[in-house]
């Protein structure tokens, strides 16, 4: 929720009027004219006082906004809001509030950055992530990054497009078509836009948070810098400048020191790599800050977050309560920093080449379908109409089956009597879908096999990975064949019989379309 402060406005004409008469009849009574004054003396600090205290509470939620987002990100945050930390305490006194859960004890956050009024795009959300806080069972927090070019044919309110215009096209709308107050328009739209993407993701997204350039910089300084182990080269030649130009952007290889600007440079960087890569890189640096935040202990550093509140107080908009963010704040006591599950959708799908990622279930269909822009649709089976069915089942496995992938198991797909090319496309499956895949060959076994199984080398966890896969792929629970070298052993292996035919994953756990 963005802050605008405002000025008490004048005294309408009418009470003009009546105050005159008041003052005549005041005039006339003497003895009242003492009291009057008192009365006017008391009112004037009574609304300074009100204006004052509105002020500290809109700096205090924007301050716990972000700070809530940024650590909420990595699973750090542990207890590191409260209005007692601020020296509020005297003028705010606000208690959390019930937060909205899912059907599956999940609180859904849409995160999104956008560029601040001077740049070339101001409104777009090129950053938008899915944060999804499990604070029960696995006290984890899934991470879904979705690209700034992702493309809705469809929807309720907003018409069709990208995905990262429809913040400022659908306020624009609400401002100028509906009449509404910018302040609302920008809440609404957020709020909309969250529940559309929880739409398309079969999700419920009822929380959006969003910042922009001066924040995320903001906090990298106050922080002191952040460190970074850069995975490759950045050479940037076409890197956006407040000139509306472009300057060159060069990172080397290996461990490097970010202040703001430098930060916000790498996470925003695309043309030298991919707009999947950058992803990749937000989601390392809010790690990063979530870290040196932590290390630093700045929710008890008042000068920190003091300093913190004049530029988060302008640059953050959200559509959560004061008193939700305070809930939100407590809920994140208990995240563990390790259980963080990080994805992003992409189009490396192996449907063109045999190059696969995790996220996999884009492509980008011809520009002159699309006026000559670049978009992404989800991949679909079948190719017509479009849907999102495999975008809604990696949700699905990410959300409701988070200890498989905070086991992050190494997998071998052996072929023991199933179709030639079999274990490579389920090899193919899995990895879009977020798994480990080690080996792909055929199982060294004296004679092929009529049922496929899956075994656990490891029983610390009474099987329960291999039962998960199991059931997963429909297939039986079993233990290694004895004639099987432990050479081709993984944590979780796969051995494919006669039976197998290979069907995508969406069909196998059938998700609503």
């Amino acid at each position: 929720m963005s802050f605008n402060i405002r000025r008490v406005e004048d005294t309408p004409k009418r009470s003009e009027k009546w105050r005159k008469l008041l003052i005549g009849a005041l005039e006339i009574g003497k003895p009242l004219v003492g009291w009057y004054g008192l009365w006017k003396q008391r009112r004037q600090v009574q609304l300074k006082h009100q204006r004052t205290t509105v002020l500290l509470k809109r700096t205090l939620l924007v301050l716990i906004s972000v700070l809530c987002a940024l650590l909420l990100l990595a699973g750090t945050v542990k207890g590191l809001m409260s209005v007692q930390i601020l020296n509020f305490g005297s003028i705010v006194s606000v208690a959390g509030a019930d937060l909205t859960y899912d059907e599956q004890g999940y609180v859904n956050i849409l995160l999104m950055g956008q560029g601040d009024e001077d740049h070339d795009g101001k409104d777009l959300t090129d950053t938008l992530i899915v944060a999804s806080i499990d604070p029960k069972n696995t006290r984890s927090v899934v991470l879904l990054s979705l690209p700034r070019d992702l493309y809705f044919l469809q929807t309720e309110k907003m018409g069709k497009g990208k995905i990262n215009s429809f913040y400022r096209d659908y306020k624009s709308y609400l401002r100028y078509r509906e009449g509404m107050e910018p302040e609302a328009a920008g809440v609404e739209a957020l709020r909309e836009l969250g529940a559309e993407v929880g739409r398309k993701l079969d999700m419920e997204i009822p929380y959006v948070i969003k910042v922009n350039f001066s924040a995320f910089t903001d906090t990298v300084d106050a922080l002191g810098g952040v460190d970074i182990d850069v995975p490759e080269d950045i050479l940037d030649t076409e890197y956006p400048n407040e000139s509306y130009g472009y300057e060159t952007f060069a990172i080397a290889q290996g461990p490097q020191h970010f202040d703001g600007a430098t930060a916000l440079k790498y996470a925003r960087s695309r043309h030298s790599t991919s707009d999947f890569s950058r992803s990749a890189r937000q989601q390392q640096i809010l790690r990063a800050i979530a870290q040196k935040a932590k290390d630093k202990g700045v929710a008890k550093d008042t000068g920190f977050l003091t300093k913190m509140a004049q530029s988060l107080s302008l640059n953050v908009e959200t559509t959560m309560s004061l008193r939700e963010i305070i809930s939100l704040a407590e809920l994140g006591r208990d995240i563990e920093r390790d259980h963080i599950i990080t994805m992003q959708l992409n189009d490396r799908n192996a449907l063109y080449d045999g190059f696969v990622e995790q996220g996999g279930f884009l492509y980008t269909p011809p520009r002159s379908l699309f006026d000559g822009v670049s978009v992404l649709l989800p991949v679909s089976i079948p190719e017509f109409p479009i849907s999102w069915r495999q975008p809604r089942t990696l949700v699905k496995l990410l959300l409701n089956t988070r200890n498989a992938y905070l086991s992050n198991p190494r997998i071998n797909i052996l072929n023991n009597g199933a179709k030639s090319g079999s274990a490579r496309k389920l090899a193919v499956e899995l990895i879009r879908y977020g798994f480990t895949v080690d080996t792909i060959a055929n199982a060294t076994l004296p004679q092929e096999q009529e049922k496929s199984m899956v075994f656990q080398t490891s029983e610390e966890e009474e099987n329960t990975l291999a039962l998960f896969f199991a059931s997963l792929l429909h297939m039986e629970l079993a233990a290694k064949p004895d004639a099987l070298p432990f050479g081709e052993v993984a944590d979780i292996t796969i051995i494919l019989g006669k039976d197998y035919s290979y069907a995508p994953l969406q069909n196998l756990l059938a998700p609503s379309s």
